[in-house]
């Protein structure tokens, strides 16, 4: 996980030298690295525009408004990243629908930022 972490905070600040990524926050920049990977993962016909940071997030603290299965959903699979890495985490996501998709990228975007930051890594 630590490899990941680092190479997260490497992709970040490659991104935040950029004209079209320099207005975004550092949580709105871990999103938007995070975006292609869990892109990569949407189901099959799927619509939803996952990577998109303008869509309402929602955070780990706030996956009490969601129903409960999706609920367990996402915290399952947030879990998996850590425990099984984040390219078998996301393979795991894959096998839900949209809706728990797409909480699953902000919830992990908010894991990842918070260790991001807590390592100072970003």
């Amino acid at each position: 996980m630590e490899k990941e972490l680092v190479q997260l905070a490497k992709e970040v600040s490659e991104k935040r030298g950029m004209p079209e990524y320099e207005k975004l926050s550092e949580r709105e920049l871990v999103k938007e690295t995070l975006g292609p990977l869990i892109n990569q993962a949407s189901p099959s016909g799927s619509s939803a525009a996952v990577s998109d940071s303008r869509t309402a997030t929602i955070s780990l603290d706030d996956l009490s408004n969601l129903p409960a299965e999706a609920k367990i959903q996402v915290e399952k699979l947030v879990e998996s990243v850590f425990k099984e890495g984040l390219e078998n985490g996301v393979k795991n996501a894959k096998k839900s629908d949209a809706f728990v998709l797409d909480a699953f990228h902000d919830a992990l975007t908010d894991k990842f930022y918070e260790e991001l930051k807590k390592r100072k890594l970003i």
